[in-house]
């Protein structure tokens, strides 16, 4: 495995399998970083990081702190806009009160992150589909437990 990391802090940048870089220890294409060749093993950079001097995976005193889940509440928010666009198409087969229903429903879910400054402030102000399928129920559960 190559794990690239900040040849000053330790920080792990990157890790996988590649190339062998000759002797282990060459230059990373990250400015500032080398690369180290391991074994196959687990390799956790938010609690992990190469000890620069011994060359050895070692516990970081402090972990990263858990990424901001809002990344995932824009992409399932463009997913449902993606998903719906079919039901405010002309063509599409449904009455002019349901189109209506979906054009309001898409509205809110693009003006949902507006003024709102956390994950779940974004998911609050999402109003139920209007044929009531709860496609972020599973996001509302995932950024709800306990150490996400």
């Amino acid at each position: 495995m190559n794990i690239h990391y900040d040849e000053t802090t330790g920080q792990i940048m990157s890790y996988g399998y590649g190339a062998d870089h000759g002797d282990g220890f060459e230059t990373s294409h990250f400015e500032g970083c080398k690369v180290l060749i391991v074994d196959n093993q687990s390799i956790d950079a938010r609690t992990q990081m190469i000890d620069p001097v011994t060359l050895a995976i070692v516990a970081k005193t402090e972990p990263d702190p858990e990424p901001d889940g809002m990344i995932d509440v824009v992409v399932a928010v463009r997913r449902e806009l993606a998903d719906t666009d079919r039901f405010v198409l002309l063509d599409f087969p449904i009455s002019d009160a349901s189109r209506a229903a979906w054009i309001d429903y898409r509205r809110a879910l693009r003006d949902s992150s507006k003024g709102r400054a956390t994950p779940a402030d974004v998911l609050a102000a999402i109003p139920p589909r209007p044929d009531g399928a709860d496609v972020f129920g599973w996001l509302r559960s995932r950024l709800s437990a306990p150490g996400v």
